[in-house]
């Protein structure tokens, strides 16, 4: 097993971060879409999944001698969801997007089949020395409505019928599609199903379409959420894991919070061990720390210290069993 560590890139360019990154020995970077219309990298005439766009973006980060691995966002895909008129445009455009990763030697994509997408309803929970962390509690959406009508058997459909399309221009594009957990994984918020909740969701996602590009992220806050024993749930999925979220939570799917690396619930030298064992030679990266004093985060989960802090953890564990 190599430590391929390819931290999340959400800001300007240019940017002390990305130097940081680089001089802790950080080589690889995994980029979000240029969507906004505000967006820095959206100077040009073309669209955000077009060719020019997302390779004026690769320039950008290899500027910083870092290599874009993968891209951890979706486009536009409601419609393909939820099964709507204008399902077949959204194909198109995905399908265009993943030949473009091909082309520009993107290797991996990390997608999410979720309506409502990653939910925290807190922002400002102290922690460790008065650090702040996310979470979420589910009696704080128990008064909102349902925004959409569907139902899970209908979104496991959407899926099967969306792996069919895009999976041959995966394989055509050398391309992996790695599926993010619902987080939180429960099976419903606002009366809105989430399918990718369970390990026996993730076999069933596995098994309607058996390519080798189609596959997982296994993201470790969501994941300790659906299991008591996630060593061995790594042992379980193996080389269908592209892509790793190394994080932690304290608490349970209806009621948690992030964690520092070192203070969740989660036997974090028994993961990096199981990775060893599968020979895992995909990606990971930190998510959802805690904001320090003096930090500040573009995004709650997404301060600079503090991923610096959980990266030196996660080389020095590595070390230590290599």
């Amino acid at each position: 097993m190599n430590l391929r560590i390819a931290e999340i890139l959400l800001e300007n360019s240019p940017a002390d971060f990305w130097k940081m990154l680089k001089q802790i020995n950080v080589n690889e970077a995994v980029g979000i879409l240029p969507k906004g219309h505000d967006d820095w990298r959206k100077l040009s005439l073309d669209d955000y999944i077009d060719y020019s766009s997302l390779a004026k973006y690769k320039r950008m980060i290899n500027e910083y001698d870092l290599k874009l691995s993968a891209i951890e966002d979706n486009p536009s895909m409601f419609n393909i969801m939820l099964g709507l008129p204008g399902k077949e445009e959204e194909l198109n455009n995905i399908a265009k997007m993943i030949e473009n990763f091909g082309k520009l030697g993107i290797e991996t994509w990390c997608y999410n089949w979720s309506i409502l997408g990653w939910i925290r309803t807190r922002i400002n929970i102290k922690t460790r020395g008065g650090a702040t962390v996310s979470g979420y509690y589910n009696d704080d959406l128990k008064s909102d409505p349902a925004p959409v009508k569907i139902t899970a058997s209908e979104l496991w459909k959407n899926l099967k019928d969306f792996l069919d399309i895009i999976i041959p221009v995966a394989e055509n594009s050398n391309v992996k599609l790695a599926m993010h957990p619902d987080d939180p994984p429960l099976n419903y918020i606002r009366e809105v199903p989430r399918i990718m909740n369970s390990i026996e969701s993730y076999d069933k996602l596995l098994n309607i379409n058996k390519s080798k590009y189609n596959g997982i992220t296994l993201c470790q806050g969501n994941f300790t959420l659906m299991t008591d024993d996630l060593p061995e749930v790594i042992r379980h999925f193996n080389d269908k894991i592209f892509f790793v979220h190394f994080r932690d939570v304290s608490g349970d799917k209806y009621n948690f919070h992030e964690t520092f690396i070192d203070s969740g619930k989660t036997d974090m030298l028994k993961c990096l061990r199981a990775y060893k064992d599968i020979d895992f030679n995909g990606i990971m990266r930190t998510d959802h720390t805690p904001t320090l004093s003096g930090d500040k985060a573009i995004v709650p989960g997404y301060s600079y210290f503090a991923r610096l802090h959980a990266i030196g953890y996660i080389q020095g564990m590595f070390n230590a069993i290599k």
